[in-house]
């Protein structure tokens, strides 16, 4: 049984073991080997403690965990970043505040496709919707066939970018959801305790 709540910070190595892990697979190929083999779990696991310890307010991390297998899956969120709403549209930079933004979703690779994805989703939409917030977006890269999940959730490609990151230039798309009430009740309610 795979339950759904906010992290603390004991989680923290769990999810650097997912970040650290979801990366080398999912990006193999699309980031250079170097960023892949040169990630850490200690480093991974120092970053995520701090972030749950000091940013909670604005970024809570919600964490799917299984028993004797420990967090299988993570998400962080919160307001809209200026710089990477999309240019034009209901997330372009001149819109409201109460704009949201998946920061990070991973789910361990032998755990995709059992619904924990859409799970922690539905838990950060509704954390976004309790906090005021309208609609939410989040970027990812063009290439990577995960992509393809946030479509089957209901979001919609709303922009396009590259961006240059490790010397390489990287496409990415942005997908919006633009009514979270709606977002939730679409994915399902699910709590956060």
């Amino acid at each position: 049984m795979t339950t759904i709540g906010l992290a603390t910070e004991r989680a923290s190595v769990g999810i650097a073991k997912v970040y650290v892990d979801t990366w080398r697979s999912a990006y193999a190929g699309l980031l250079p080997n170097r960023v892949l083999l040169g990630m850490s779990y200690e480093r991974q696991a120092r970053e995520w403690s701090w972030v749950i310890k000091n940013r909670s307010e604005v970024q809570p991390v919600i964490v799917a965990a299984e028993p004797n297998r420990g967090i299988v899956g993570f998400t962080s969120f919160g307001l809209s970043r200026v710089t990477d709403r999309p240019p034009a549209g209901p997330f372009a930079s001149d819109s409201e505040a109460n704009v949201g933004e998946i920061y990070t979703l991973y789910v361990r690779p032998e755990h995709q496709e059992r619904g924990i994805g859409r799970r922690l989703m539905a838990a950060a939409f509704a954390a976004m919707v309790e906090k005021g917030y309208g609609r939410s977006f989040l970027w990812v890269l063009r290439d990577n066939p995960a992509r393809y999940f946030y479509e089957r959730i209901g979001g919609r490609p709303v922009a396009q970018r590259r961006e240059r990151l490790w010397g390489c230039s990287l496409d990415e798309i942005c997908y919006g959801w633009t009514d979270l009430t709606q977002a939730v009740d679409r994915l399902g309610s699910c709590e956060t305790g």
